[in-house]
């Protein structure tokens, strides 16, 4: 695309994005191109909409960028914006503020994104998480019965009937239980499994088995663990006055087991998706645009974070603040263990 049509492209999104109002040549020559002919402009626009990158919804009205113009905008022109100091610290602020568990995090990790999106977000607990033991409780029920009673780190807690092979008095019970939270109390679940394969066949075997059963389930779960916030932001823009295109938005939303899925096939392989429009698979988002990236405390353990609102969306600002959340996030969790 030549220059000055990348420049009239460029000046159509900011001035939409800002105002939802289409955009006329007059517009933009008085507040971008003042050398140029309200004549040259109009010229520049058919042209533009010719090739498919801007609409014009009345015959009088401005211009609007399409699905295409805003893909060509996010591929070739966006500059991301910088982020003010005011609200760097409120990210920083808020993640430090956020619990020392999976949930906690992923919960204030998506309230942060809403607040300085001002859209809606998403957020998947970061795949394979591991759980933590903070306590294990053991206590004899019958000679071979024993309630195991184990909490994880934010406070979750897990209780399981056992039956064993061989009775077992409270004594046996407590003193086991009183060397499983010295060498696991705060340990990530691979250290159980390290017990676990090296412990003689018998009571702690068995009972350190279902343990990690425990943690297995949990960690499975966690997988599914998708938080989302800020729908009322969606009532700002104009394109959700229509309570049925909120409804679509929330069908989605809602439906946990599908936005799992669909976070993981959107984000695929790359750092940094974004689907606009029409390239929503989902029918319920094709008005919308989906951003999303990763973020994680190590390679190996990757969540998907992302912001949902209206395809005129404020790219450059949107992309930077959800950038810089993850980025946050990402050292905390690994500054906490999480």
């Amino acid at each position: 695309m030549e220059n000055r049509k990348q420049a009239i492209l460029r000046a159509v999104v900011h001035e939409f994005t800002t105002s939802a109002v289409p955009v006329g040549s007059q517009a933009l020559q008085s507040r971008y191109f003042v050398n140029l002919s309200s004549a040259t402009i109009r010229s520049e626009l058919a042209e533009l909409s010719d090739l498919g990158y801007l609409a014009q919804p009345h015959t009088s009205a401005g211009r609007v960028p399409t699905d295409s113009g805003y893909r060509y905008f996010v591929d070739f022109l966006m500059d991301l914006e910088p982020i003010p100091d005011k609200i760097k610290t409120y990210i920083h602020d808020e993640l430090r503020a956020a619990p020392a568990d999976v949930e906690g995090m992923v919960e204030r990790v998506a309230m942060t994104i809403a607040a300085v999106t001002q859209n809606a977000s998403v957020a998947s607990a970061p795949q394979g998480s591991l759980a933590r033991i903070k306590h294990v409780d053991l206590v004899s029920l019958e000679p071979k019965e024993v309630l195991l009673i184990l909490l994880l780190e934010g406070n979750l807690l897990r209780q399981q009937v056992v039956s064993t092979t061989e009775p077992a008095t409270q004594a046996q019970l407590t003193k086991l239980a009183e060397s499983l939270n010295t060498s696991l109390g705060g340990r990530a679940s691979d250290e159980a499994r390290h017990r676990y394969d090296d412990a003689p066949l018998g009571l702690e075997k068995e009972l350190l088995g279902r343990v990690i059963a425990v943690l297995d389930l949990y960690e499975k779960g966690s997988e599914s663990l998708v938080v989302h916030d800020g729908v009322r932001n969606l009532l700002r823009h104009p394109e959700f006055a229509e309570s049925s295109r909120l409804t679509q938005v929330l069908e989605v939303l809602e439906e946990t087991r599908y936005l799992t899925v669909l976070l993981r096939q959107l984000i695929g392989e790359s750092d940094l998706q974004i689907v606009i429009g029409s390239e929503n698979t989902s029918s319920q988002l094709q008005g919308c645009t989906v951003v999303l990236t990763t973020y994680g405390p190590s390679d190996r353990l990757k969540g998907v974070v992302g912001v949902i609102g209206p395809t005129r969306m404020a790219y450059s600002q949107t992309v930077a603040r959800l950038q810089a959340v993850a980025r946050g996030a990402s050292d905390r969790m690994a500054e906490l263990g999480v």
